[in-house]
């Protein structure tokens, strides 16, 4: 992404962590499923962190991987890389790459966080050949949990509709396919559950006694018993099965993520 994360930005999935243990499913299957893609290929990751995805599709069949990203701390906790990864400083409205570089370019939760989303694609066609593919993945703006509340991402600042993100990438792109990435149905099922156990625990947290406790546990110097608000970091964990990957047929407030692969004219 263009802008340097802090170590309180959790929007950089770093190996080891509890964001790791909660998302990396849902990262790791876009990567998984690019790679028949990127076969063969020379491929450009564009904000790739710490490098796990790139390091994906290099061991995926790739002929080469560069992965860019703007925070030289992230690049540094890849430790030893693959066989055909590079990864190198840049950023990513400005690729410190000449021109017609790339068969392929993916970029993956990256356009939401920039201000001026039209200069990661200018800069992303500008590197790419004629006749390669740029895959692109974009947050749905419209998405609405079966909860019916969806939190406010500070760090998106150009969340798009379908209808928005389909006009911009087109004007950089001939359009191929259309994909989105969405929460299966178990899985769905799977945090409503959460979500009631929650609300049934609620009053047992949050009891007089249990706050009694806290104070006196305080006053004694003594660790807190650390109720947790919520269950979700440690029943919400997603397995692989709990993201699904298909042909984007109708634009719904559903769908969790769009994917577009387009082709440079």
């Amino acid at each position: 992404m263009a802008m340097e994360d802090s170590s309180e930005i959790p929007e950089r999935l770093v190996p080891g962590t509890l964001a790791w243990d909660l998302y990396q499913v849902e990262h790791k299957q876009r990567y998984d499923w690019a790679s028949v893609y990127c076969k063969g290929k020379r491929v450009l990751d564009v904000a790739c962190g710490t490098g796990y995805g790139s390091a994906i599709l290099a061991q995926t069949g790739a002929a080469q991987v560069v992965g860019v990203d703007i925070s030289i701390g992230a690049i540094a906790t890849n430790g030893k890389q693959p066989t055909r990864l590079a990864l190198a400083n840049g950023d990513a409205c400005n690729l410190p790459f000449d021109d017609g570089t790339f068969d392929v370019v993916v970029s993956f939760e990256t356009i939401e966080h920039l201000a001026s989303p039209e200069l990661l694609l200018a800069e992303i066609s500008r590197a790419l050949k004629p006749g390669g593919l740029c895959i692109c993945s974009s947050p749905n703006r419209d998405f609405r949990p079966s909860s019916g509340a969806k939190e406010v991402n500070p760090f998106h600042l150009s969340e798009m509709s379908y209808e928005e993100f389909n006009q911009l990438f087109g004007k950089y792109f001939e359009i191929s396919d259309r994909f989105s990435q969405t929460h299966s149905e178990a899985y769905r099922r799977h945090l409503e559950l959460l979500r009631e156990v929650n609300q049934r625990l609620r009053p047992i947290r949050f009891s007089r006694l249990l706050r009694m406790e806290e104070k006196i546990r305080s006053l004694l110097g003594r660790d807190s018993l650390a109720y947790q608000d919520s269950l979700s970091p440690v029943l919400g964990r997603a397995v692989p099965g709990d993201y699904v990957i298909e042909p984007l047929r109708e634009a719904s407030p559903k769908l969790l993520t769009f994917i577009f692969i387009g082709k440079k004219p």
